[in-house]
Parts: structure tokens; C-alpha cells; sequence
């Protein structure tokens, strides 16, 4: 078996790269229908988000989310810091704030889910007609 904590550690890097990767989409909008600028790019980071902390409690239980939370956050915070260059990849607008407050809340979401819903089931056996 592999160690809760190398597990951990796993999803605390793919955490981080995950984030990374959302901080970029984050600023994306659409002109759809009535909507000038609809947050697609937010709605989709957050998502990932939520998929990477399912996946990650799913993997390896709660090593696994606590290192992925670990990698969220510090990722999403670094992002949010300026460069040596004096760029910035989180601007403090509305769109900011909701990634830098939304990305921790949702993986604190994914803590609190049941544990029903990430255990593993055998599977029915297939159904072969008789005769």
C-alpha cells in the first residue's frame, strides 16, 4: 500500500497545478444573450476545483483532500501576489474575491460531503438470461 502521506503529497501537487491552470481561465467571459460578460472562465475554475477535491478524497481519502486543499490554496495565494515584474495574475475585482474566497470554500464543500458517496461499491453482476 501506498503511504496516506505520499498520497497527500500527490494531490497537493496536482492541487497546485490544477489552481494554476484555473487562475489563467479565471479572467475568461462570454458575450452570451443578454450577458455582456458572462463568467465562464470563473464558473469553469471553480468547477475543476470541486471535480479535483472529488477525485482527490475519492483517491485517497482524507490525505488526499487536505493535500489537495493545501495545494488549492497556497497556489490560488501565490497567484494572487505580485511578480518580480510587477504583474499579477488575480486582479482585486469582484471576479478575484470570488476565486480567492470560492476555490477554499468549495474544497472546505467537498470535506463535509458524506462518506457514502466516495465509497467504493462491487458492482452488480451482469444479467444473463436463462434458457
Amino acid at each position: 500500500m501506498v503511504n496516506p502521506v505520499a498520497r497527500g503529497a500527490v494531490c497537493g501537487l496536482v492541487g497546485a497545478v490544477v489552481t494554476l491552470v484555473a487562475c489563467l481561465w479565471h479572467r475568461s467571459v462570454l458575450d452570451v444573450g443578454p450577458w455582456q460578460a458572462f463568467p465562464f472562465g470563473l464558473i469553469m475554475a471553480l468547477a475543476a476545483v470541486i471535480a479535483l477535491g472529488f477525485a482527490a478524497r475519492a483517491a485517497a481519502d482524507w490525505a488526499g483532500l487536505i493535500g489537495a486543499a493545501a495545494g488549492v490554496f497556497v497556489a490560488a495565494q501565490a497567484s494572487a501576489l505580485r511578480g518580480p515584474g510587477g504583474d499579477i495574475l488575480i486582479q482585486g475585482d469582484a471576479i478575484g474575491f470570488i476565486w480567492i474566497a470560492g476555490a477554499p470554500v468549495l474544497t472546505l464543500l467537498v470535506a463535509v460531503a458524506p462518506r457514502a458517496v466516495f465509497k467504493r461499491r462491487a458492482a452488480a453482476p451482469p444479467h444473463r438470461p436463462e434458457g
